[in-house]
């Protein structure tokens, strides 16, 4: 497997602004999941801050993702990671190469973007730990425990909602198994927007000169 693919896919672990009326937090997450199943497209922007303990390190990133059906586009600046729901395109802008994986392998990681609405409904132990400040805003926070710890990188991902009939994730903090942790804040969400053709699809033509590195068996 591809380790830039793998460590970058976690991406899609990240937080998007969504209405809801809930008061637990499952009833608050069943909530989430049928509203983005009615969703025909999303087009989201956020920013990420990540912080490595062990290692004394930081990086900040900002992220772009377009979302139709199973198929998505993420934009990361350094990185593109496309998939038309069969195949996924992993595009290293620097070093000009497309690493090539059959999107499967998302489903069995956990890790599709795709699906990053629904991703609790089977996967995760749910805890409402209370209300927290966030930037000035009263916040529900929710802690979801992967049922497969073993198998994941991280080992609680904490939601930010706010609002008490309309609901809106604000943030999420996704806590690492090796003392790295990443925080994701979401600065644009709008669904239904039109996406033009080929979004989902990788083209050489856009990328001169690119190398192709097919890992599918």
């Amino acid at each position: 497997m591809n380790i830039k693919f793998s460590s970058l896919l976690s991406i899609a672990l990240c937080a998007f602004c969504i209405t809801a009326s809930a008061q637990t937090a499952d009833e608050i997450l069943n909530s989430l999941s049928d509203q983005a199943k009615g969703y025909n497209t999303i087009d989201a922007k956020y920013s990420s801050f990540m912080e490595d303990l062990k290692n004394d390190f930081t990086e900040e990133m900002s992220g772009h993702i377009l979302i139709k059906g199973s198929s998505f586009n993420l934009d990361l600046g350094d990185y593109v990671i496309i998939s038309d729901g069969t195949t996924v395109w992993t595009y290293d802008t620097e070093a000009n190469e497309c690493y090539i994986d059959d999107a499967e392998m998302l489903i069995e990681e956990g890790m599709d973007p795709s699906k990053i609405f629904t991703i609790w409904e089977d996967d995760f132990k749910t805890e409402l730990k209370g209300t927290v400040d966030v930037n000035g805003t009263q916040c529900n926070h929710i802690n979801l425990y992967p049922n497969d710890y073993s198998e994941k990188t991280y080992h609680t991902i904490q939601l930010f909602v706010k609002g008490q009939i309309i609901y809106e994730i604000v943030k999420i903090l996704v806590k690492g198994r090796e003392g790295n942790n990443t925080e994701y804040n979401i600065k644009s969400f709008k669904t239904g927007v039109a996406i033009p053709d080929g979004t989902f699809q990788f083209s050489e033509s856009n990328y001169p000169g690119v190398e192709l590195v097919d890992n599918r068996i």
